[in-house]
């Protein structure tokens, strides 16, 4: 058997959020108008 633990390979603490940046982010992985990430 075999167990997943979805983990960062390092600690990562987020002071603030910034939505434009994650916008950014998200529409280079599957485009701005992908609605399946």
């Amino acid at each position: 058997m075999f167990r997943y633990e979805k983990r960062l390979q390092y600690p990562v603490k987020i002071t603030q959020t910034n939505p434009k940046l994650a916008q950014v982010i998200i529409s280079q992985f599957g485009g701005g108008k992908c609605k399946r990430i």
